[in-house]
């Protein structure tokens, strides 16, 4: 008899165990928003996401968000970062934006890369595939969706970084047309003189002599030679 009962609460026992261990290890969906400041709310991107897990028959387990800049990279954001630790393999993580994920194109591709190598599902509802529910709890097209994104991601971050390269330089050399001095601010030298300077380089105040133009400006000729010097240090000049 005590044999019998000592069976069956060990058998108890192991159901019981088996029911917990399944309801720890079982898979959970993050819902991540992120805003710049306190002025801002996480309505509309909240409301989004639970809009997209009705329309695919789910619940969100947990909501984190994190009210910071931009600018900051993801993991220098308290709240995504602690959720990250959480994380298990097979997990989702949900975000109304791509670019929530980063603070910018290169940062994203870094944080989606290290998601899938841990194994987590990403779902952004706006980029087309990476919102479609099926597909990406599709281990094997999630996948193939992901590593076409990041792909495309990166082409698009290496044209957008030429384009600005280009746009400056074109900047620069229409500066240079119109006779404007390119370099670093001349560090110690008064405005008022360097923009008198290059009037006297360009012939405005015609053919006079340095000492002429000290007195003009009520500076020494030590001085006037000493903001030249600092001019054509930074390249001024």
């Amino acid at each position: 008899m005590d044999f019998n009962k000592n069976m069956a609460r060990k058998t108890y026992m192991k159901i019981l165990m088996d029911f917990v261990e399944g309801i720890w290890m079982e898979n959970k969906i993050f819902a991540y928003m992120r805003i710049s400041t306190n002025h801002q709310k996480t309505d509309r991107q909240k409301q989004t996401i639970i809009e997209y897990s009705v329309k695919n028959g789910f619940n969100i387990d947990v909501f984190v968000s994190d009210t910071i800049t931009g600018g900051s990279k993801a993991d220098n954001r308290p709240n995504y970062h602690n959720m990250k630790e959480h994380f298990r393999k097979g997990d989702t993580l949900i975000v109304s934006d791509v670019d929530r994920l980063g603070r910018n194109a290169d940062d994203v591709i870094v944080e989606i890369k290290d998601l899938q190598s841990r194994g987590i599902r990403v779902v952004a509802l706006d980029v087309p595939f990476l919102n479609d529910w099926e597909k990406m709890n599709d281990d094997s097209l999630s996948k193939m969706i992901i590593d076409i994104f990041v792909t495309l991601k990166a082409h698009i971050a290496q044209q957008e970084k030429e384009k600005i390269h280009d746009r400056v330089m074109q900047g620069l050399e229409v500066a240079k047309a119109k006779g404007k001095k390119l370099g670093r601010p001349a560090t110690g030298v008064p405005k008022e003189f360097i923009k008198e300077y290059n009037k006297l380089q360009s012939g405005e105040y015609g053919n006079i002599s340095v000492v002429q133009f000290v007195k003009l400006q009520g500076i020494a000729v030590s001085t006037f030679y000493k903001y030249v010097g600092i001019m054509k240090g930074s390249g001024n000049i």
